[in-house]
């Protein structure tokens, strides 16, 4: 118990104490379109690492993150492609882990949602197109 109430404590203390010279956070619900959609997709891309990486538990908290920016986004956003993202997000942050192997062999609503989150959120990262050297 002391142990907790410690970690409570230091995460409050830092919490509390930012750095002089760093910019105060933008609060969420105060977010424009394309930053929520910036958010947004940079959670559904870490969740989508995660998906690679067979940490299912992970893909499910980085979309559960995800959540909240994409509401905002299909609430500032009036296009149907921000409620489509915001409806991928929430399929796959209530996705049980356990249930992530099967569903993305054989699930049509695992793939629909796969191809709005790929097809929005798809990774700004150039393409390293060049083979890699023998060894």
């Amino acid at each position: 118990m002391k142990t907790f109430v410690a970690a409570v404590m230091l995460v409050l203390v830092s919490a509390c104490s930012s750095g002089s010279d760093a910019p105060a956070a933008k609060p969420t619900a105060q977010l424009s379109a394309s930053e929520a959609e910036q958010q947004t997709c940079e959670l559904v891309r870490a969740g989508i690492d995660e998906f690679n990486r067979q940490d299912y538990a992970g893909t499910v908290e980085q979309f559960e993150q995800a959540k909240t920016p994409a509401k905002i986004y299909a609430k500032v956003n009036p296009e149907p492609e921000a409620d489509a993202l915001l409806d991928a997000v929430q399929y796959y942050a209530n996705l049980a882990p356990e249930d992530y192997p099967d569903a993305a062999r054989s699930s049509e609503s695992f793939a629909r949602n796969k191809a709005i989150t790929l097809g929005q959120c798809a990774s700004t990262e150039p393409i390293d197109e060049t083979p890699p050297t023998p060894v």
